[in-house]
């Protein structure tokens, strides 16, 4: 069947750049040192906290982010034209539109917000002046560290002639030095800080980078992405700004909710259902990941299981025309505990979706076939993505070998529902 006159859909994707990476780290480091990160125990002395022990998350940090982040270099926009062009060459008679999500990683070292916890105080921090000097010199030391690790990788001849990454390194290295000095971020950071008491969310610069570069695209690429904003109820205001609307309305705006329990918050903690009564009432679907892997590596990181659908079914009954993509169909489960539930879920409910995104070897996606094969409303829920470019960090996947590993296994019938009808359904705000 052809899909002349239709659109294709990735209806899970990030286009995020490592310049937000790096940004949003530099923010982590500053506001340790300025005493106004939530740390499980907000007392803990500074020095403690800056110790070379506590700055070795922030390497390891950098590190993970690179590898997770393919495009290095690339813009937003560069983004969009590749995943774009990829897609053509896989269905040439169709065009792609996207589904970008933001990821908020800021407080994934910050406490964890458990099943019916509250905010703690951490717009009761108080902030104490950091020393220019201090910040510099660990600043230094995180990039140094980067540096280092990156001219190793480089010194191994990881990157062939052929490597389609050839060159990233160069960029990331010219990244780290375009964002060395902190006398800018300070001078932002007074702003921000002074503006703590303000009814809008929390800024920091590398969450701001991206959602700006994001709505710059949806005002001049029009009707080609509709990106979801990165919700964690743990950045003061956010969900008090989620709810005010201000997110969903204007000429660019977001089209949905992106939630990451796995950086460290329960999908029933307190301040969420706001979150969901709001999204509920005004038809914002959320996604939701829902895959015992993802960012941080492993499924042994000590929030995984903040990801259990099981988690989310007392949202699902609760609010039952709230649209929830579980996506990733609980993937990287060996058990497929998690991708039973979801199914059930399916099955039982009318607002439950789930996606097949980072399904990077054709082999995995066998168990979903069968999945599909036997429970026919799976067949109107289920949607395809990509989860560029996290699904893109190994050399072992190329765009094109991800396309033939769902033509190989679903029919162009399928595919058809997977990348067209089923996001249909999903993403009502579609033109």
């Amino acid at each position: 069947m052809t899909m002349a006159t239709y659109y294709r859909y990735d209806s899970h994707c990030h286009i995020f750049t490592l310049e937000f990476a790096i940004k949003e780290v530099k923010n982590m480091v500053h506001d340790i040192l300025h005493g106004t990160y939530p740390w499980h125990d907000p007392s803990t002395d500074k020095a403690l906290l800056a110790s070379k022990e506590k700055w070795a998350d922030f390497k390891e940090l950098l590190r993970q982010l690179y590898e997770l982040i393919h495009a290095a270099g690339s813009s937003e926009e560069a983004n969009l034209n590749f995943l774009q062009n990829e897609e053509k060459k896989a269905f040439p008679d169709d065009t792609l539109r996207i589904i970008p999500l933001m990821m908020d990683i800021f407080y994934m070292f910050a406490y964890p917000m458990n099943k019916d916890e509250g905010l703690k105080g951490v717009v009761e921090l108080q902030g104490s002046e950091i020393d220019p000097k201090e910040y510099q010199s660990a600043w230094d030391e995180i990039l140094d560290d980067f540096k280092d690790y990156l001219k190793l990788q480089q010194s191994k001849k990881l990157l062939t002639s052929t490597d389609r990454s050839n060159g990233r390194i160069d960029i990331a290295l010219k990244l780290i030095e375009q964002e060395r000095s902190v006398k800018e971020t300070l001078s932002l950071r007074r702003k921000v800080l002074s503006l703590s008491d303000t009814k809008s969310y929390y800024h920091t610069d590398g969450f701001c980078f991206h959602l700006n570069n994001l709505m710059n695209l949806v005002k001049t690429r029009t009707n080609e992405l509709f990106p979801f904003i990165a919700v964690d109820p743990r950045r003061p205001g956010m969900v008090e700004t989620i709810t005010s609307g201000t997110f969903f309305t204007g000429v660019t705006h977001f089209y949905g909710v992106k939630l990451y329990p796995r950086m460290g918050y329960h999908p029933q903690c307190k301040p969420m259902d706001a979150v969901y009564k709001y999204c509920n009432e005004n038809k914002l679907p959320i996604i939701f990941h829902c895959g015992k892997g993802g960012f941080p590596p492993s499924t042994k990181w000590k929030y995984s299981d903040f990801g259990n659908p099981i988690n989310f079914e007392p949202v699902v009954k609760k609010y039952p025309n709230l649209k929830i993509d579980f996506a990733h169909m609980g993937s990287t489960d060996p058990t497929f505990e998690w991708a039973d539930t979801i199914v059930r879920l399916v099955n039982e409910n009318e607002n439950v979706f789930s996606d097949l995104s980072c399904y990077t070897d054709a082999d995995e996606l066998l168990p979903m076939k069968k999945y599909w094969d036997n429970n026919p409303k799976l067949q109107t829920r289920l949607m395809f993505g990509t989860d560029f470019d996290v699904m893109y960090f190994t050399d072992r996947v190329t765009m094109q070998s991800y396309y033939n590993g769902f033509k190989s296994t679903f029919t162009s019938d399928d595919l058809k529902a997977l990348m067209h009808d089923n996001p249909l359904r999903f993403f009502n705000f579609i033109p």
